[in-house]
């Protein structure tokens, strides 16, 4: 990364907050690069990740079969609504057990690594400046982002988790057979020559979703 003699101040104040953490100590080159590890992504998300269990392991303690609390109406709003959406695509009950905590934890998750980006964007570079962490270049936390959604790192790996979850309930519920049907028999459904026809466009419109 240029340094603030080479750039003007404005470009190398944008450039400063859009480097992570890293293992390379500087602005990562290629979109794809598997041996940079940002250390800041990691952080925040193992942190916000911790919030979120320990605020639903607190509400989970803390539940009574009486008149229940805001905080426990508030979770249950969520559980509730969290539900309603799993019944839509998982309708094994049993399966559920498993997909709807991992649906509500996801869900919370994401929630809260996306208010992160309230957090005034020169206040942690203020916080580790004043510290003395991230005054200089070359000092051990100069770079920091604290948004980890904005770290394409953690969206694909958190996609890539939740695809492979629906593909495995997908096939464990419908069979494999009955799961490569369903691939060129829906959204639009027919039969005799019409099935056929319509054939592709099914198994385009899946994996167009799938993809999305």
């Amino acid at each position: 990364m240029a340094v603030a003699a080479d750039i003007s101040p404005q470009s190398y104040y944008i450039q400063h907050h859009l480097v992570h953490l890293n293992n390379i100590g500087e602005k990562q080159s290629a979109v794809a690069n598997f041996a940079v590890i940002n250390f800041d992504s990691l952080f925040w998300s193992i942190l916000t990740g911790a919030i979120v269990l320990f605020f639903l392991w607190r509400a989970a303690s803390r539940a009574t079969a009486g008149v229940p609390g805001r905080f426990q109406m508030a979770v249950e709003m969520l559980v509730d609504m969290v539900e309603d959406q799993a019944k839509n695509i998982v309708p094994n009950e049993t399966s559920r057990k498993f997909v709807s905590p991992l649906a509500l934890t996801v869900f919370l998750w994401v929630v809260l690594m996306n208010t992160l980006d309230l957090v005034p964007v020169d206040l942690m570079p203020w916080i580790l400046k004043v510290t003395g962490l991230g005054a200089e270049h070359g000092d051990p936390v100069y770079y920091h982002r604290i948004l980890p959604t904005a770290d394409l790192n953690i969206t694909l790996g958190m996609a890539l988790g939740v695809l492979l979850v629906v593909l495995y309930y997908g096939i464990k519920i419908k069979k494999p057979g009955g799961y490569v049907k369903g691939l060129f028999t829906g959204p639009f459904h027919a039969s005799g020559i019409g099935a056929v026809i319509l054939a592709p466009a099914n198994l385009l419109m899946n994996l167009i979703e799938y993809a999305a």
